[in-house]
């Protein structure tokens, strides 16, 4: 009939109604969950991107840092080499002035009475490390006065010569005092050099080890 006819399709409807509303629950809860989760994940991504951004610029300013790390090694070795020939050629016309000094007093002081042929036979000698010590700023005066006493030996009169001769000897002595003192300085200097130079080649190895 036509009211249990009715009441099956109230029913059908209602039960249609119930799952439409269930479903439409379901969704909306579905579309919540997944705008959340999108919204966690884009989040992640910009979390992610910024650190990755951050650690971009640590690696960069760390590859600039070995580079002129790298770079500041190559100039200190270009450095100490430049040094040490310097320091080899200072040492060795030191030594060389100091012998020859030795060398020239030792003779000038051989005989009682020098005489113009053992002078004449350092002059040489003694022109050259007045020269060297003029150049290093050495003996104040005694470059200047020693080439004088050598200029003045030949006229000197043979009374005299004694006397002439003990004037060269002591600037002589007092110039060999100077290259002396000199040669003390220039070894100081390379052994400061060589420690300030091996401190700053271990620092650059730390930093290129990090």
């Amino acid at each position: 009939d036509y009211r249990g006819d009715g009441e099956k399709e109230a029913n059908t409807y209602n039960k249609f109604s119930c799952f439409c509303k269930d479903t439409t629950s379901e969704k909306s809860d579905a579309i919540a969950a997944g705008t959340d989760k999108k919204a966690t994940l884009a989040a992640s991504i910009e979390s992610l991107s910024s650190k990755r951004n951050g650690l971009d610029a640590t690696i960069e300013g760390l590859l600039a840092d070995i580079e002129q790390a790298e770079k500041e090694k190559k100039a200190a070795v270009a450095t100490r080499a430049e040094e040490l020939a310097e320091y080899e050629k200072n040492s060795a016309d030191l030594l060389a002035a100091l012998h020859a000094l030795e060398g020239a007093i030792k003779t000038l002081k051989s005989s009682k009475a020098p005489s113009l042929a053992q002078l004449r036979s350092v002059e040489g000698t003694v022109r050259r490390a007045g020269l060297l010590a003029d150049a290093l700023g050495l003996g104040g005066e005694s470059p200047k006065h020693l080439a004088a006493l050598l200029q003045q030996a030949p006229t000197v009169q043979m009374e005299d010569y004694k006397f002439h001769s003990d004037k060269i000897i002591e600037t002589l002595e007092k110039l060999l005092k100077d290259f002396q003192a000199e040669k003390v300085t220039v070894d100081e200097e390379e052994v400061k050099a060589v420690a300030a130079h091996d401190a700053l080649m271990q620092e650059k190895e730390t930093l290129l080890k990090q």
